[in-house]
């Protein structure tokens, strides 16, 4: 069983970019539908009771959007979740094996993305921790030792 997440938030560049561009693009519904209201009340009725009839009419609406917001952004970060955690771990497990450190074969959560990366990223890790370790040095020492009779017949 995979283990629960403790943290929906983990990397602020992405998440937040995504959080704000929501946050952004909602004002600016909400602004353009208000603008629209108003105008539409002010061609079918009193103009001087426009606002107030929009407010009257639409007040709830907007307090159930206003309610929402805060559940909406929270389904938003756990869905940001599911791909910037994975590259989160990724990066760490890249920067492990630059550093020459062992690094453990990744796994990601069930429901999040980039599981064929992960897969690709364990091939590279056994293919690079395969070519630095003990057993495979006398092949590159051997490999050496040929080169340097190669250069050696060609000096003489």
């Amino acid at each position: 069983m995979q283990q629960k997440r403790k943290k929906q938030f983990v990397d602020r560049d992405v998440q937040g970019a995504i959080l704000l561009r929501l946050v952004m693009h909602w004002g600016l519904l909400l602004v353009a539908t208000a603008a629209f209201l108003y105008f539409v009340e002010l061609l079918s009725g009193n103009p001087r009771d426009a606002a107030a009839n929009v407010l009257r009419r639409h007040g709830p609406t907007v307090l159930a959007v206003f309610a929402l917001a805060p559940i909406f952004l929270y389904d938003l970060c756990k869905l940001t979740n599911r791909f910037a955690g994975p590259m989160v771990r990724l990066r760490r497990s890249m920067r492990d094996l630059a550093d020459g450190c062992d690094v453990s074969p990744i796994r990601f959560r069930d429901g999040d993305f980039w599981h064929d990366l992960a897969a690709d990223f364990n091939r590279v890790v056994d293919r690079v921790q395969s070519s630095s370790s003990p057993a495979s040095a006398p092949e590159t020492t051997d490999a050496e030792a040929e080169s340097l009779k190669q250069l050696e017949v060609i000096d003489a």
